[in-house]
């Protein structure tokens, strides 16, 4: 994601702020995990990774940032860090919640320009303690990705009356027309899918997790097409532990 996209996330999200500003609704906390994992795959080099996050709801718009340590990633061109910019819409209708949003994914610490950005669009329904979720996310064609980039994801939570755990699951797959070793930082060996399932325990202010997360990504073929972008050596099932403290 270029400087200007980035500077231009931050002043529409100011001026969305500034006519409702006494409506905000802060919230945000800090968090350590054994590994920084998204759609499956591994973001940190299979080290113990640590982030800090805020969001701020406004009356409808909602605009959040995530720091997220990356180790120096082999997938990132051995960024120290990236930082998630969401800016988003919620909105009700045909029974559901839905929510639009601009996604920028900048990167710190890399040896060349590895930002880019996304659009998503994505419903929810709940009935009783169980939410369920389902949407789309959208990278258009973009150099540091190789080309586009499709995730589609279904999950569901179920909270347990009366105690302060939960479980959930999702399941996901990734598609697009991008080809080259870019491609191989979203898609290491082409379409895949991914999935998850979870427990949390939470009393606030912390929140301890635990997920067991895989793909169906083929790791020796993966191997034995090597890209600088790949990271094969963090392919594979694993569980994730998580630990957080929120505000």
């Amino acid at each position: 994601m270029k400087q200007p996209f980035a500077l231009g996330f931050v002043t529409l999200a100011c001026c969305l702020a500034t006519p409702v500003f006494a409506q905000v609704a802060l919230s945000g906390g800090i968090e350590a995990g054994s590994e920084e994992v998204r759609r499956g795959i591994g973001w940190s080099d299979g080290e113990v990774t640590a982030s800090a996050d805020v969001k701020a709801d406004l009356s409808g718009f909602d605009a959040s940032a995530r720091v997220a340590a990356l180790r120096g990633s082999d997938r990132h061109g051995g960024a120290d860090a990236v930082a998630d910019l969401e800016l988003g819409k919620s909105f009700d209708a045909a029974g559901l919640t839905w929510r639009g949003a601009v996604i920028g994914h900048v990167f710190t610490g890399a040896d060349r320009r590895m930002d880019y950005a996304e659009l998503g669009l994505g419903a929810r329904y709940g009935i009783g303690p169980i939410d369920l979720g389902a949407g789309a996310i959208y990278a258009p064609s973009q150099s540091a990705i190789g080309g586009d980039n499709l995730y589609l994801h279904a999950d569901a939570r179920a909270g347990l009356p009366a105690f302060p755990v939960s479980l959930s699951a999702g399941l996901g797959y990734t598609t697009g027309g991008n080809t080259g070793a870019r491609a191989a930082r979203l898609r290491p060996d082409g379409d895949y899918t991914d999935w998850r399932v979870g427990l949390e325990y939470s009393q606030f202010p912390f929140t301890l997790g635990v997920d067991y997360v895989g793909n169906s990504i083929d790791k020796a073929r993966a191997r034995a097409n090597p890209s600088s972008y790949a990271d094969p050596a963090h392919l594979g099932d694993k569980v994730v532990a998580r630990v957080r403290f929120g505000f």
